[in-house]
């Protein structure tokens, strides 16, 4: 009888010890659930308040377009896609016809409509300077005339010995009129060679952007665009 009134007292005692490691999960869960809630509360009004400095992330602006936009990146020659190599090639080509008497620097640019068509265009000068044209919107300017209005990717190809060149402000703002949506630019550094067909090598470095990366807030008066 006393044996087992011992193991009465002992089994209360691990009752009583599961309870209260029980109550003190219980609590833990609790004060969790209540720092949770502490911090949601929290991140409200610093959001309502807003930053101390008064500066706020663009990307929660209400006035401005939140675009997805392509990744950038560099990428071997031999690397690119097909759509890449292509147009790439074709805006070499291209170059190859530029008239910069004044400058003595060359452009070539392709640009691929939707319908997979690809038109190239190289760069124009003239004595005034003014009255010139850019190789992007050469290539442009010769789809549209045909018809063609929406464009899936561009390419843009000079030399210059210190990097890329990437098109200017005003062929920016002009390639993202006929840019449905975000398009991959392809830019390369044209190989500086005496022969009448340059190439490129594998190795040679393209750099892949987009148009809304180049031109973030392109000038817009948020109407749909049509045709």
């Amino acid at each position: 009888m006393l044996q087992k009134r011992k193991e009465l007292k002992k089994c209360l005692k691990s009752l009583d010890e599961l309870q209260k490691e029980l109550s003190k999960r219980k609590t833990q869960k609790k004060l969790l659930c209540y720092m949770d809630k502490l911090n949601q509360l929290k991140s409200e009004v610093d959001k309502r308040e807003g930053p101390r400095d008064g500066r706020f992330p663009i990307g929660e602006s209400l006035k401005l377009p939140h675009l997805i936009k392509c990744p950038q990146y560099t990428i071997r020659f031999a690397d690119l896609d097909n759509c890449g190599r292509e147009l790439v090639e074709d805006a070499l080509n291209a170059r190859c016809n530029a008239y910069a008497p004044y400058s003595n620097f060359k452009v070539g640019a392709a640009f691929r409509t939707n319908c997979g068509r690809v038109f190239t265009g190289c760069n124009v000068e003239n004595v005034a300077f003014t009255p010139g044209c850019c190789a992007e919107r050469t290539a442009l300017v010769k789809g549209i005339s045909e018809g063609f209005k929406c464009y899936n990717a561009g390419a843009v190809v000079a030399f210059h010995e210190s990097g890329y060149s990437t098109p200017c402000g005003v062929c920016r703002q002009f390639i993202q009129e006929f840019a449905k949506s975000d398009i991959p630019i392809y830019v390369a550094q044209a190989p500086e060679l005496s022969t009448k067909l340059p190439a490129f090598d594998d190795d040679d470095e393209v750099l892949v952007t987009s148009i809304y990366n180049l031109l973030p807030h392109s000038f817009t008066t948020f109407t749909d665009k049509k045709g």
